[in-house]
């Protein structure tokens, strides 16, 4: 499933290409992916201009000059591109926007995980699940006497909590992992377990994971439209996630794999003991 890291190569593509193009017209299907409206819905966009394309945790935003906003959640397997109208079309495509230069910006989701809200002028998003999010790994506010504050309480295993969009916007089951194996902290361990100076070192290698991540997934725009940056699962440069038995990259100990809220977690038992 794409992360932040992910959607922000998506944002970074695909906004060159798409800020400042007329929507000419619009064709959506009837998949469950529409929450909030319909295929004919869909057809509220045309005539608009698109004017930014952000990001909020792992969702994207499309401004219009219309005052029109549109919410993409790429769940397991969403991606979005812009291409010239003669390029193929893939199987699962669900949303096909034509822009006044010919090209296309193309929602596509083999598994129908994702989701798309759109909301008119001055109409209020209370459904797409934006406005609880908690900061962004970036932000000043997330620090380690935050996470403390808010995470401390919990029983709750480390890795689910720093994946609670309200406590961390981004993080899903990936970067999460990575986050604590830089951090030296067993995923397993409740977070009530950890002290200040834990708290301190998530923090820090949150903001730096996610860099890192974002740079490692840069791809020019040719290779990004050619399926490079699109293919979320296809990550070599990981130190734990999905490589259960194979040595540690710092210490050479044979990595583990546990689960933790029905997801998998890896971690090193030498560089990530356990408190408890």
């Amino acid at each position: 499933m794409p992360e932040l890291p992910e959607i922000e190569t998506v944002r970074r593509n695909v906004a060159p290409l798409a800020v400042g193009r007329r929507i000419v017209s619009v064709k959506a299907d009837g998949t469950r992916i529409l929450k909030n409206t319909t295929p004919e819905g869909m057809r509220m966009l045309e005539g608009s201009t698109v004017t930014g394309i952000g990001r909020r945790g792992k969702a994207l935003i499309i401004s219009h000059d219309s005052g029109i906003t549109a919410v993409i959640r790429f769940g397991m397997t969403g991606q979005l591109y812009v291409c010239p109208a003669e390029f193929p079309i893939e199987k699962h495509t669900h949303i096909t926007a034509s822009f006044d230069d010919g090209s296309q910006m193309r929602f596509s989701d083999m598994r129908r995980f994702g989701a798309v809200w759109v909301f008119g002028k001055g109409e209020k998003d209370d459904c797409s699940g934006i406005g609880s999010m908690g900061p962004e790994p970036g932000d000043l506010s997330l620090t380690g006497e935050y996470l403390c504050m808010t995470l401390s309480g919990r029983s709750t295993p480390v890795q689910a909590a720093i994946m609670d969009q309200s406590a961390v916007a981004g993080l899903g089951n990936i970067w999460a992992g990575e986050t604590l194996f830089r951090a030296g902290i067993c995923p397993l361990d409740p977070c009530s377990s950890l002290s200040p100076s834990d708290w301190d070192a998530v923090a820090h290698c949150i903001r730096e994971t996610v860099e890192f991540a974002i740079a490692k997934n840069a791809v020019t725009a040719e290779d990004y439209l050619g399926g490079k940056g699109r293919k979320y699962y296809d990550i070599d440069y990981l130190n734990v996630y999905g490589r259960e038995g194979e040595p540690c990259s710092v210490c050479g100990t044979p990595l583990i794999r546990s689960r933790i809220c029905g997801r998998s977690a890896y971690w090193c038992p030498e560089c990530q003991p356990r408190k408890l």
